[in-house]
C-alpha cells in the first residue's frame, strides 16, 4: 500500500458516515417541522375553539337582548288584562311574536308569558323542530293542540324578563325563556364529528357534554375557553372545554401526513443504505485481508522456492565435493590408454592403437555423464507440471548415489515394476525428493549397510518405498522430523521439510515410519496420472 493512501474499507466507511449524517440531519428538520405543525395545530383549535366560545357568548347576548325587546313589546304588556274579550287580538299577537321569535333564535327551545306567581298565559315550544303555541288557559285549544311537546327542564338555563315599566311583584307580567345549549355552541356553526364539548357553569356544572369519536387513547387536543353569560340561571362565566383528535382536529394534517410518510421513507432508505454500506465495508475489508493473504502468500512462495533452491544446491555441493575422485579415475585412465595409444602408433600397430582409443572416449563419456547428473541436480525447477515416468527418475537418483565413493559400502537393492508409473509434475523436484531421502539412508549407516528401494502401485497412487537398516527413527522424533529447521544430526534440518513441501505440492505426502527388522522407512505417495491409470486399466 502506498504511503498516505487510504483503504478502501476506509473510504466506503466514510462515504457511509456522511450518508448516514445527512439523512440524520433530514430526519431532525422532518421532526422540527412536524413539532411546529403540531404546536400551530394546538393554536389553530384553540382559536376554533375561542371563535366558537365568542360565537356562543354574542348569541347569548343577542338572545337577550332580543328577548328584552319582546318583553317590551305593546302586545307582551297587554297580556295581564289578555283575558277581556275586546283584547283577543292582544293574544294573537302575542302568539305570532312568539312563534317568530322561535323562528329566528334556534337556540331559544321555550317560552312562556308569565302572569302570575307560577300561571302562564301562553306558551310556545318546538314540536319536531316546528314551532307551536298555545294558552294554558284554554283547555280545549290546549287538548286539540296535543301533548306538550316539552316540559320545563329542572337543570335547564333560563332567563326571566320582567315587563319594562310593570310594578314590581309576584304577580308582576314577565317573559320566561329556556335555551338549548348545543343549539347555542352551533351558533358559529355545526360541530364536526370527533369534535367533543363540554359547557360548565362557574359552579362547574355541567350544561352540555359532547362526546368525541375516535380512539380514547389517541393523541388529542385541548382547549378551555370563558365566556360572559349574565342574566341566565347558570352562574357566569361559563368555560367551553372541546376536545378533538390530533389527526381530525388540524388543517395541516395533509402536511403532517406527507412529513409522516418523508420520514418512514428516509427511515427505510437509510437503513438500507446502512445495511448496504455495511456490507460494502465489509466487503471491501475481506477483499483487504484477501489481497494481503494473497501477498504473503507469494511471498512465502518464493521465499520457499528460494529455499528449495538453496538446498539443492547445498545437497549437489555436498555430493559433488567428491566427485573429483570419481572424474579423477576415468582422467588418469585415460591419459594412460593415450600413453599407450602413441607407443602404439609409434611402433606402427594401429589395431592396439585404435583399441585404446575406443577406451579413452568410454572413460570421456562416463566422465561427461558425471557432469550431466550433477547439472541435472542443479537446475532450478521452473518447468510446468508435465507427465513424469518416476520408474526412470528413481534410477537415475540410485544410479547417482550409488556412484558417490563415500556410499560404496551400501547395499543398494532395487525394484521396480514392469509397468511404467506415470506422475504429474516436475522431474528435477521428484529426484531432489528422492535423492535427499536415498542421502538421509546411506548416512544412517556410515560403516556400511542396506538400502532398499522399491516402487509400485497402491490403488490410484504411486508409492516409492526407501527403507535402510540404520539405528531408526524414535516415535517422538518422527512427529517433528517434518518440521523446518528440526534435525537430529548436525545439518540445518531443511532436508525433509523440503521434500514434505514439494511432496504436498505434487498432491502427495511423506511417510515415516519403523522397517521391519530395524531400520527407518519413508514411503513417499503420488496420485497416479489419469492417462497411466486409463493405459494401465
Amino acid at each position: 500500500m502506498k504511503a498516505g493512501s487510504v483503504p478502501a474499507g476506509g473510504l466506503t466507511a466514510l462515504a457511509l458516515a456522511a450518508v448516514v449524517t445527512v439523512n440524520v440531519v433530514g430526519i431532525w428538520g422532518i421532526a422540527v417541522a412536524r413539532r411546529g405543525l403540531q404546536e400551530e395545530s394546538v393554536r389553530l383549535f384553540r382559536g376554533q375553539t375561542e371563535a366558537r366560545a365568542r360565537s356562543s357568548e354574542s348569541g347569548l347576548a343577542a338572545t337577550r337582548t332580543d328577548l328584552a325587546f319582546l318583553a317590551g313589546s305593546a302586545a307582551v304588556l297587554r297580556l295581564g288584562s289578555a283575558a277581556k274579550p275586546e283584547q283577543q287580538w292582544s293574544l294573537l299577537a302575542t302568539e305570532a311574536s312568539l312563534l317568530v321569535f322561535l323562528r329566528a333564535h334556534p337556540e331559544v327551545k321555550r317560552l312562556a308569558v308569565m302572569a302570575g306567581k307560577a300561571e302562564s298565559q301562553v306558551e310556545a315550544a318546538r314540536r319536531g323542530g316546528v314551532p307551536v303555541v298555545w294558552r294554558t288557559r284554554d283547555e280545549p285549544a290546549r287538548a286539540a293542540a296535543g301533548p306538550e311537546p316539552e316540559t320545563w327542564g329542572e337543570r335547564g338555563i333560563r332567563s326571566v324578563i320582567a315587563q319594562p315599566g310593570a310594578a314590581a311583584g309576584p304577580e308582576a307580567p314577565r317573559l320566561l325563556a329556556e335555551i338549548d345549549p348545543r343549539a347555542l355552541l352551533e351558533h358559529g356553526g355545526a360541530v364536526p364529528d370527533g369534535l367533543g364539548c363540554t359547557l360548565r357553569d362557574s359552579g362547574a356544572r355541567a350544561l352540555l357534554t359532547l362526546r368525541a369519536a375516535g380512539e380514547p387513547n389517541g393523541e388529542r387536543l385541548t382547549a378551555a375557553i370563558s365566556l360572559r353569560a349574565e342574566g341566565w340561571s347558570a352562574p357566569s362565566p361559563w368555560v367551553l372545554t372541546c376536545t378533538q383528535q390530533a389527526g381530525t382536529a388540524s388543517a395541516f394534517e395533509p402536511l403532517a401526513a406527507r412529513g409522516r410518510t418523508v420520514l418512514v421513507l428516509n427511515l427505510a432508505i437509510m437503513s438500507l443504505t446502512m445495511a448496504l454500506g455495511l456490507f460494502a465495508v465489509q466487503q471491501a475489508r475481506r477483499r483487504e485481508r484477501l489481497e494481503a493473504q494473497a501477498r504473503e502468500e507469494q511471498r512465502v512462495r518464493e521465499l520457499e522456492r528460494q529455499l528449495f533452491h538453496a538446498e539443492r544446491l547445498g545437497t549437489v555441493g555436498r555430493l559433488a565435493a567428491g566427485l573429483a575422485h570419481e572424474l579423477n579415475n576415468p582422467l588418469e585412465g585415460m591419459a594412460n590408454y593415450v600413453a599407450l595409444a602413441r607407443e602404439h602408433m609409434a611402433a606402427g600397430d594401429a589395431g592396439a592403437a585404435r583399441a585404446d582409443l575406443d577406451l579413452v572416449r568410454q572413460g570421456l563419456d562416463r566422465a561427461a555423464g558425471i557432469v550431466r547428473q550433477v547439472l541435472a541436480q542443479a537446475n532450478r525447477a521452473d518447468a510446468p507440471p508435465a507427465p513424469v515416468e518416476l520408474s526412470a527418475v528413481v534410477r537415475q537418483a540410485v544410479d547417482f548415489v550409488r556412484s558417490r565413493p563415500e556410499f560404496q559400502g551400501i547395499d543398494f537393492r532395487l525394484e521396480l515394476p514392469e509397468d511404467d508409473l506415470v506422475v504429474q509434475g516436475s522431474p528435477v523436484m521428484l529426484g531432489q525428493v528422492l535423492l535427499n531421502l536415498l542421502r538421509n539412508a546411506c548416512e544412517a549407516q556410515p560403516r556400511g549397510g542396506e538400502v532398499s528401494v522399491r516402487a509400485g502401485r497402491s490403488g490410484r497412487e504411486v508409492e516409492v518405498e526407501i527403507a535402510d537398516r540404520g539405528p531408526g527413527i524414535p516415535e517422538p522424533e518422527r512427529r517433528r522430523i517434518f518440521e523446518p529447521f528440526y534435525s537430529t544430526k548436525s545439518s540445518t534440518g531443511l532436508g525433509l521439510s523440503v521434500c514434505d513441501a514439494i511432496a504436498r505440492q505434487h498432491h502427495g505426502r511423506i511417510e515415516a515410519r519403523e522397517r521391519p527388522g530395524g531400520g527407518a522407512l519413508f514411503a513417499l505417495h503420488l496420485p497416479l496420472h489419469a492417462v497411466a491409470g486409463a493405459h494401465g486399466a
